[in-house]
């Protein structure tokens, strides 16, 4: 009970007590003004902002292939993801390749 009530008293110190591990978990004291600024702000997604965040599992050979491809071509990774995936995407749709896939046959399930 007496470390609760030490960190509860660390977390309720003024702001100007030099940083420490409140930092690390509250991020630096902001002023009212600053942060009545932040929260009016609009976000990204409300600034038009049309990439979203997804997530795809890749195995770690083929990460690291496209890391080293970017750090190569001196681009980014997320935008040579988005750049690989809309070739890839357009060669698809115009036949120039095909998706090795085999026809799904459907099963009855018996009932027991």
């Amino acid at each position: 009970m007496a470390r609760k009530r030490d960190l509860a008293s660390k977390l309720s110190q003024p702001a100007e007590t030099r940083p420490g591990w409140r930092d690390a978990i509250s991020g630096p004291a902001r002023d009212e003004a600053q942060r009545a600024q932040e929260e009016q702000a609009p976000s990204r997604s409300q600034q038009g902002n049309p990439l979203r965040r997804k997530t795809y599992l890749l195995t770690p050979e083929l990460i690291e292939h496209v890391a080293a491809l970017a750090d190569a071509e001196r681009v980014g990774i997320n935008e040579l993801v988005r750049f690989l995936l809309r070739s890839s995407l357009d060669m698809v749709e115009g036949g120039e390749l095909q998706i090795p896939t085999r026809p799904a046959t459907r099963q009855i399930v018996r009932e027991e």
